[in-house]
């Protein structure tokens, strides 16, 4: 729908570091080209208790990448739905260079949604607010003002 109809669908790589791992070598991600080096390679991943992240590929390539976390708060905005453990945030998400502007990203947050039917997703937006506005969800500022603070968006269906 959203990206080259010639293509292969997505596919969705789950990558979680598990006990057998050493947590201060872990990376979930390659220094491929096409992506931000500083959000991805010299994160310090080992500060993470537990680091979730999706990697989805198209026809064999790396087009997109995701970090989650289970535990989110967002107290300090107003009128947010009281949304407790279902809240799930999608902290970083990136479309690699030659990808962007295809509808991938929007492509990667729905299929996000539909692995994950009872959590309601949520993100703080770092200078992307047309583009989470665009999958509809509701923008909330924080209590101390915008210009402090990003914006939370959360995806529609979450209870009032």
């Amino acid at each position: 729908m959203f990206c080259d109809p010639e293509a292969m669908p997505l596919q969705l790589i789950e990558k979680r570091r598990t006990s057998r791992d050493n947590k201060y070598n872990w990376r979930p991600f390659g220094d491929d080209a096409g992506f931000t080096p500083h959000w991805w390679s010299f994160r310090s991943w080992h500060q993470i208790s537990d680091p979730w992240c999706l990697e989805f590929q198209q026809d064999g390539v790396e087009v997109a990448r995701m970090q989650l976390d289970n535990s989110v708060s967002f107290g300090h905005y107003e009128n947010t739905p009281s949304l407790g453990e279902k809240a799930l945030e999608i902290q970083f998400i990136e479309v690699a260079s030659p990808y962007r502007r295809k509808g991938i990203a929007t492509e990667v947050v729905l299929a996000v949604a539909e692995i994950q039917p009872d959590r309601t997703l949520v993100a703080f937006s770092e200078d992307a607010d047309e583009f989470w506005a665009s999958l509809g969800w509701s923008r909330y500022d924080h209590s101390e003002g915008a210009r402090s603070y990003r914006p939370l968006f959360i995806a529609p269906g979450a209870d009032s």
